[in-house]
């Protein structure tokens, strides 16, 4: 045979096999052709941290309350979720680096998880070049909205600064027998309480409130406040506001009883923690999320579930792990696949009923994707929690003002 017609032969056959490529039966762009035999999950979260961790810890209870009823059930899919799990420590570097681990490493197809404002900031602006599905349960600061909230990755579970100050503010001005003249705001010193107090400022002159506020930052992990709750004393405020995380408020606590320090009210930042009653005694109020006293039945029966296995009521960040991977799992159902893309449509579409009611995700502010934008007030009376906002949920009225102190006894 010449060369020319073996040349032509070689032309018919690459020409044939192309032609039997391009008919075969491929799977839509973006959809696996099988999924793997697990269905792996990512979870960062502070867990080894004193400031930190009570939260990271409460939301890994939630997590994993979610992944033994959907395996208890059958799975994803007929799949087991599994979960690969990185400790953040409270601190950005290793939170990136667990991240990047996850991304690169475990290419697991979501990332649940990251807490604080500052370590969230920090993650996020490391790992944005990889377009990461992320689900963030944590970080109110609007500087975080503001580097992410656009991106169709991001999906944010927690309420953004202008949530919770808007909720405090509101009922501060319009829930209070008397409105507040002085406010003191003792505010931890990176992204979540700086930016927090700011808004505070800002929102209290758009809303022409009359009080004078004044702020004071510190150390979030500080084993003593003594000289911010002694430069507060020397103000008397009518409202001790602090802005911290968990592990900084029966600190302060602690600072104000040795300093004798008694404000009308003191004010704080998720208040519910279970150990507070004994902590931090009674009339402490505060701004919260969700509240295990809740008389909606979805609230009620995951109450029940959570107290039944860890003998006491869950704080927020558990039902905030339990409903976010819940909400992943569902969108991996609906739409068997891990693709990415997929993924984030399966997301956009997702709704469920949970412990934090009916919830979907809606677009709010500069975010595309959030999930909880409600708030609530509430106050520590005899050792039980009494809601005192918004008005449906009302179940007491606020002491105000407070008994000093030396009138508590003990």
């Amino acid at each position: 045979m010449s060369g020319k017609a073996v040349t032509a032969v070689i032309l018919v056959i690459v020409v044939l096999a192309g032609a039997a490529y391009l008919l075969m039966p491929r799977p839509a762009p973006g959809v696996q052709k099988k999924l793997p035999g697990k269905i792996r999950l990512g979870v960062i979260l502070p867990l080894s941290t004193a400031s930190y961790a009570s939260a990271g810890q409460e939301a890994l209870r939630g997590i994993k309350m979610a992944v033994e009823e959907i395996n208890s059930n059958g799975g994803v899919l007929g799949k087991n979720v599994e979960l690969v799990i990185r400790d953040t420590k409270g601190d950005p570097n290793t939170a990136i680096n667990g991240a990047t681990d996850l991304i690169t490493k475990e290419k697991v197809p979501i990332i649940i998880g990251f807490y604080s404002s500052t370590v969230t900031y920090a993650s996020m602006n490391a790992i944005k070049g990889y377009r990461p599905l992320v689900f963030v349960l944590g970080a109110s600061s609007v500087k975080v909205e503001s580097l992410v909230g656009q991106e169709r990755w991001f999906f944010h579970m927690h309420p953004w600064d202008y949530h919770r100050q808007g909720t405090v503010i509101e009922f501060f001005l319009h829930h209070m027998k008397e409105t507040p003249k002085k406010i003191f705001v003792a505010y931890e010193d990176g992204v979540y309480g700086t930016t927090s107090y700011e808004y505070f400022v800002n929102l209290s002159k758009k809303e022409n409130a009359s009080w004078t506020v004044v702020g004071e930052s510190f150390k979030t992990g500080s084993s003593d406040f003594s000289s911010v709750v002694l430069k507060a004393k020397q103000q008397n405020p009518d409202v001790f506001y602090i802005v911290g995380y968990p592990g900084d408020y029966p600190v302060f606590f602690r600072n104000e009883k040795e300093n004798n320090f008694n404000p009308k009210l003191t004010f704080i930042v998720a208040p519910e923690f279970p150990g507070y009653p004994k902590d931090i005694g009674d009339y402490v109020a505060g701004v919260d999320v969700w509240s295990p006293y809740l008389s909606t039945p979805e609230a009620r029966a995951f109450v029940k579930k959570f107290e039944d296995k860890f003998g006491r009521p869950p704080e927020y960040w558990a039902p905030f792990g339990y409903t976010a991977t819940k909400m992943a799992c569902k969108a991996i159902e609906n739409v068997k696949s891990l693709s990415k893309e997929n993924l984030i449509n399966a997301l956009e579409k997702v709704q469920i009923e949970s412990p934090l009611g009916t919830v979907k995700f809606k677009q709010t502010g500069k975010t595309l994707h959030q999930v909880v934008d409600r708030l609530f007030v509430v106050q520590w009376q005899k050792g039980k929690v009494v809601i005192l906002y918004p008005e449906e949920y009302k179940s007491g009225n606020l002491i105000y003002p407070v008994l000093t102190w030396s009138q508590r006894g003990g």
